[in-house]
This record gives C-alpha cells, structure tokens and sequence, in this order.
C-alpha cells in the first residue's frame, strides 16, 4: 500500500510537471531526481538515441559520492547493438541486470506478445553476456534497470537506474518506471507538438516577413530578402541570380550569353571565381543545366561542396573560402526557370564529449575500459542540412519565384503603359509639330504670293526651317550650268550657339564631282538625302575631312526645282552631335523646297514678263513714231495732190473757150 501512495505521488508529480511546465529539460530533470528519491538508486538517467544511432545522456539525477556524472557525454551505437533496440521497439522489453548474480532480465510490456522465446515466466531471466557485465563494471554499476522510452512507435530512448550494489527490481517497482516512461512519452509528445507549433509560428513569421519585401510593389527588396533568407537558413551568405528585366531572352538563355543580361544580389560569404575563369558567375557553370534539364526543379542540399563530382570546375572558386555546404534552389513558376537562389554555410569545428575514448572510424570489438570523459575534436566539417530548412528553402523559394514571375509581369504592364503613354506623347508632338510646320509652309506660300523679293522669302524661309526643325543651319545650295554650285550666303541661317562658325555659303564654289558627272545624281530625280550620322556612312576620308572642317554631323537635303529644272538644293545641318532625321522632317523640308522653287519660278516669270512689257512698250513708242511719220507724209502729199489740183484746175480754166 505504502508502494502504491508513493507511486502515485510520483506519478501526479511528473504529471504536474508535465502540464506546467513548457521545456522538456525541466520535465527530464524533476522526473530523474523524483525518480531516484523513490527507486533509493544511485542514478537515474534519460539516454537519448541521435538519427546515427549513437546517443547522449540529457538528463540525471547521480549520488556523485558513489559515481561520476555522466550528464551530457555521448556513448556509440555499438554500446546498444541493433538486436537490443530491435527488443526495446517490437517487444517493449525491459532490462534488468544483476552483476552479482550474472543474470539478464528481459521482460516484455505484454505478455501476450506473440514472441514465444520470451513469452513465459521462466524465460524471462538468462545468463548475461559476459561483456554486458565488463561494461557495467567499469562503470561501477552491480544492478542496472533499462526501460525503453517510445515516441511513436520509435525507440526515441532509454530510462536507466544504476545502483552501485546488488538489489533486486519488484514487479511494483518495474509498474512505476514503466508508468514514468509513459509519462515521459506524452511530455515527448506534448513538446514536440509544441515545438512543431512553434516553429510553424516562427516559420510562416519568416515566410511572411520575406513576402512582405518580395512583394512591395513597385520597387521589390531583392538584397533585404535574401538577407533575411540567409539568416533564415543558418547561413553564411548567399546570392539570387536572375535576369535583367530588361531583357527579353529566358532566364536560361541569358545564362549562355555574356553576364550583362544577368542581375545577381550578394550578400554574406561568397565563392571567389578566379580571374581566368571561363565564366564570371558560378550560376553559368553546366552543373546547374544538367541538374535540372529534364524539369524537375527540386532543391538541391549538398553538405559538402568538396563530395560533388559535379562540382569540380567550381571548388576553385569555394577554397578560398570557409563556405562548406550549399543550397541551390532553382526558381520556377509554371516549369519556367526564373533564376537561382544559393544559400552557403561555413565549414564548422565540432566538439563531442564521449563517455571514454571513442574512433568513430573503428568498430568497438572489446567492452569499455574507462567511461572518462573524452573529448573529441573536429575541424572543417560539413553542416547538413536539415528536412525542416529544406523544406522552408522550398516555400521561400515559391515566395521568390512568385515575386520574380510578378514583377517580370508588372514591368511589362508598366512598360506597356510607358510605351503608350509616350506614343501619345510622341503623336501628340508629332500633331502639335505637323501643325507648326503646315502654319509655316502656309505663312511661306502667303509671303511668296505677297512678295516678288527673292531674299527676303529665302531668309525668312530659312528661319522658319530652322526654327520648326530645330536644325542648327540651313542653307541654300544652287547649282551653275555645269552642275557644279555655291552656297548662297544671304539665304543661310544659323543657331547663335553655331554662329560664329565660317559661313557654309560665301558664295564659295562647291563642287561634287559626283553631282557634275550625273548632273544633279540623285537630286535630279527629286530624291532627298538624309544623313543621321556622318561616320556611320561609307563616305571617303576627303569627304568626311570636309564636313568635319564644318563641324556637320548630320545633315539633310531636299531639291529645289524651278518648273522642271533642277535648280539647288535645300539644306538643314547638325553640329553639335548625330541626328535623327523624322520621314516628317523630310516631307516639310520638301515642301518648303518646293515653294521656294515656285517662288524662283514666279520671280523669273516676272522678269520674263516686265523684259516683254519692256519690249512691247519699246515697240509700241516705235510704232507711234512711225505712225506720226506717215500723218505727215499723208498731210504733204495732201497738200501736193492739192496744190497739183488747183494748178491742174486754172490750166483747164484757161484753156476753156
């Protein structure tokens, strides 16, 4: 009875433990020294198997008088030998061992366990093995009792009672270490539920941090993100490799051209790529391609840099560093590969206290000696990469490709926008300018019926070209009979900037062999001719000589015609840089040209016309005087017919009877 209370206060007191209590240490260091106080052992531990199945004492409550701690040291996987642990899951066996005695208990949580070697009372106990006995004897144990700790269904690891001195387990006693066994497997439980939780909480905090800068629209926090990414990770540095947005290739595209199309954000540790290097960026190197050329973009963990065939060309670049372990996580939306997010973790120093030397490298043939601490130390270690940071690896990496894919989308819906908003632009300068130049052509038709006064028309002409063209000259060419020509000073206009330079026209003879061999070439054909950049026409070094001793980078030429005669030309010049000249800039100065043509042409009419009114007049004054002449002639031959007549009369009259 007395048993039984105090097996029960024990058992409320872990209980209460367990549900006040929200570290799992806290619940394993009550529940050692509880358990101690009322087994009356020497030790009580918790041993907890690591995945390699070796493992480490995490809690104990010790008489440090009678035996040394052994509170945080680690013991091989060859200490517990697979067919023990293999008892300790299938059949719940406990152990118990009596050094005096040479006896093993093992006795099932069931006895209706279908295992007939062990499902009868007497098989219970056995000889012990004889290395079981050297074990516990080095460690000053006579009497030992083992109950397995599960986790579901795993063995997750060992409840021990060691006591310096025989004694004998009761089957009361074995009830309460089973029931404080299954106390401590709901406490397992009960934190790894909350820590699940936890670090649920605390991951989907980071997934939404990060989204937080991936998404701020317009401007997405590239560097921030992967800042917070590597910090995320445990990492050392890292780097997101995308493409300019720029660009319109692939992302894969762009990675076998030149890195220019490339954008790539840093931060932390990076690899350094030697100088002579084929290519800049490890992202461009082949592994990556054939790592994922069927597809499947899954996140590749690699724990050591150094263990990869794959990655020979590229451990150059990590051995001036300390990075160790990688992660490369390829960014897909919808099977497009958008670009690469590394993560890089240093090379780390490890320090495991063992429970006696230990060569991880050997094989334990004989039992242990000595369980003094031991420590063993280890440099330049790979830190593998865990399920869980894979798996938030992955859900950041969806985070970085949706932002990517978004922002590849907004900026083309901006650039669309863009685009259209300076196509409106454009067309409405374009509108705005054609109105301008139709107002002039019009004021230049207005002045040339208005006025005969070929300098002037020419003068103001000129302005108004340069003005509306915003030309820094134009001029005036005019062709002589042989097809050579001048420029005609008085019909040039300058920008004042340009002012100061020699006049092209100084009625200084200009002649293109070109033009006089063809007769006006092209010119003659009214055909115009525009130049956007003097050096990138094929034009010979005396000619380009001649335009550079005028400082003309661009120019433009139109025809003028008097009727159907070629009569010059119409030029509008650029000195100061290239130009493009617009198809509507070359319709205006055509226009223009043409008017001043018609001009030249009413101008010679009128003088063609004042030379004949000159003429008519001139006749007509010779025709009046001849016409005075022969009144006078008419007169005296009048005056003689009548005097002839009188004569003739007084003849008759005196010949008359």
């Amino acid at each position: 009875m007395q048993v039984t209370i105090k097996a029960e206060t024990l058992r409320l007191r872990i209980a209460n433990r367990i549900r006040l209590s929200s570290e799992l240490q806290d619940v394993f260091t009550t529940t050692v020294a509880e358990l101690r106080s009322f087994l009356g052992s020497d030790r009580v531990k918790i041993y907890k198997f690591h995945p390699d199945q070796s493992g480490q004492v995490v809690a104990e409550s010790v008489d440090s008088n009678k035996l040394p701690s052994l509170l945080g040291l680690n013991f091989p996987a060859d200490d517990i030998p697979p067919e023990a642990r293999e008892l300790f899951i299938k059949l719940r066996v406990r152990s118990i061992v009596n050094v005096d005695t040479q006896q093993i208990g093992r006795i099932p949580l069931s006895e209706d366990l279908e295992d007939e070697e062990t499902s009868s009372q007497e098989n219970y106990y056995r000889p012990v093995d004889p290395c079981h006995v050297e074990y516990l004897t080095a460690m000053g144990v006579k009497s030992s009792l083992v109950v397995p700790i599960m986790h579901h269904d795993q063995l997750w690891g060992l409840l021990v009672s060691h006591h310096t001195e025989s004694r004998s387990i009761s089957e009361s006693e074995l009830e309460v270490v089973q029931m404080v066994s299954d106390q401590l497997s709901l406490a397992i439980a009960q934190s790894t539920l909350l820590t699940q939780a936890s670090e649920k909480a605390k991951r989907e905090a980071t997934i939404k941090r990060i989204a937080i800068l991936l998404h701020s629209l317009p401007t997405i926090e590239y560097q921030s993100a992967l800042a917070e990414t590597i910090a995320a990770l445990g990492g050392s540095g890292g780097r997101l490799c995308i493409k300019n947005q720029l660009v319109m290739e692939s992302f894969a595209d762009c990675l076998q051209l030149d890195s220019e199309h490339i954008k790539v954000y840093a931060y932390g540790k990076q690899p350094v790529i030697p100088q002579q290097a084929k290519y800049k960026l490890i992202e461009q190197y082949s592994v990556w391609q054939e790592r994922y050329k069927s597809g499947k973009y899954n996140i590749w963990a690699i724990s050591d840099v150094y263990k990869i065939p794959g990655l020979r060309n590229l451990q150059v670049a990590f051995r001036p560093t300390k990075i160790r372990s990688m992660l490369m996580i390829p960014l897909h939306y919808r099977q497009e590969l958008l670009g690469y997010l590394s993560i890089f973790r240093d090379e780390i120093e490890t320090k495991i206290l063992w429970a006696g030397e230990f060569d991880s490298d050997e094989r334990q043939l004989y039992p242990r000696q000595s369980f003094e601490v031991w420590q063993e130390s280890k440099t330049a270690q790979a830190w593998e990469w865990n399920i869980d940071e894979v798996e938030l690896a992955r859900e950041l990496g969806q985070q970085f490709a949706f932002a990517i894919h978004e922002n590849e989308q907004f900026q083309q819906i901006r650039m669309l926008v863009t685009n259209a908003r300076t196509q409106v632009q454009q067309d409405a300068t374009k509108l705005e300018q054609s109105t301008k130049k139709q107002q002039a052509l019009s004021e230049v038709i207005a002045k040339i019926r208005d006025s005969l006064d070929v300098e002037t028309i020419f003068k103001t002409t000129s302005q108004e070209v340069s003005q509306l063209l915003q030309a820094e000259r134009v001029s005036v060419y005019r062709f002589n009979s042989d097809w050579g020509g001048e420029f005609v000073g008085d019909f040039e206009v300058a920008n004042p900037e340009w002012s100061h330079l020699s006049k092209l026209g100084v009625n200084t003879v200009w002649n293109d062999t070109y033009l006089q061999e063809t007769q006006g070439g092209r010119y003659r054909h009214n055909q115009t001719f525009a130049v956007d950049d003097i050096y990138q026409m094929a034009f010979s070094p005396c000619h380009v000589d001649i335009l550079e001793q005028f400082h003309i980078k661009a120019f433009a030429f139109a025809p003028i015609f008097v009727g159907q005669k070629l009569w010059g030309l119409l030029a509008a010049y650029q000195h100061s840089a290239p130009r493009h000249w617009d198809s509507s800039d070359i319709k205006f100065l055509t226009q223009i040209a043409a008017q001043l043509g018609i001009a030249l042409q009413q101008v010679e009419l009128l003088a063609k016309t004042q030379q004949q009114a000159a003429q008519l007049r001139k006749a007509l004054d010779d025709l009046q005087a001849t016409g005075q002449q022969k009144q006078f002639l008419i007169k005296v031959v009048e005056k003689m017919r009548k005097s002839l007549t009188f004569t003739g009369y007084d003849h008759d009259l005196e010949e008359r009877p």
